[in-house]
């Protein structure tokens, strides 16, 4: 398996089930003013995955992956899930806030896990002070799954000491619904359109909305 070549071409349909896991950490960034800077992620990849990439990218064959290999698991990664948004949304109300392109993949192999370290800088004005945003991590096509336990697993940072954080997460039940009502006028012998399959994974997204709005 080619890094996260394989997941970012499973894109024909929603998938039934993941088959890379993530435990995410999440960094909000911003600056004493309340401005929404950054979005940096720390993606611990599950066993499995991890030894895949161990065979495919360990080039002296010595059991290990070397800084140089570790470099271009990064640099494949960083290229093949460009076309998916790096699996990292920030939302104001119903749109999307723009975000660039990560400089490099930084790549650890620690206890049998490969590690992405990563940053994304926020590429518009965004004034935590005067409104709120949404952030989260997700993979529309459901090939990886991104495992949030809580409001612990985002952080804020160089915000001011007022800024809040409430984390966001979808009942399956409900979400589902939800879903069901967005195709319900598609007929029995239709085919569920690609945008409307992937957005139940962003119904299913777990999401951390942060606000540095002064109590009212």
């Amino acid at each position: 398996m080619g890094a996260l070549v394989t997941a970012s071409c499973a894109t024909t349909a929603a998938l039934a089930h993941p088959h890379v896991f993530v435990e995410p950490h999440v960094e909000i960034v911003g600056d004493a003013a309340g401005a929404f800077t950054a979005i940096r992620n720390v993606w611990r990849m599950d066993e499995l995955f991890s030894s895949s990439v161990v065979v495919d990218f360990d080039k002296n064959a010595n059991g290990a992956l070397d800084p140089e290999e570790l470099d271009a698991v990064g640099e494949t990664v960083r290229q093949s899930i460009a076309e998916w948004g790096f699996y990292t949304f920030a939302e104001i109300g119903s749109r999307d806030v723009k975000l660039g392109a990560p400089e490099k993949i930084h790549t650890l192999f620690e206890n049998g896990q490969l590690i992405f370290f990563f940053e994304l800088p926020v590429a518009e004005p965004v004034d935590l002070t005067k409104q709120s945003v949404k952030v989260a991590n997700f993979d529309e096509s459901f090939f990886v799954a991104f495992d949030f336990k809580g409001a612990e697993d985002f952080q804020l940072i160089d915000l001011p000491g007022g800024c809040v954080k409430t984390i966001h997460v979808p009942d399956e039940d409900e979400a589902a619904k939800a879903w069901m009502n967005t195709i319900a006028g598609i007929g029995p012998d239709e085919e569920v359109p690609q945008d409307q399959a992937n957005a139940y994974a962003d119904i299913l997204a777990t999401r951390l909305e942060v606000s540095c709005k002064a109590a009212s």
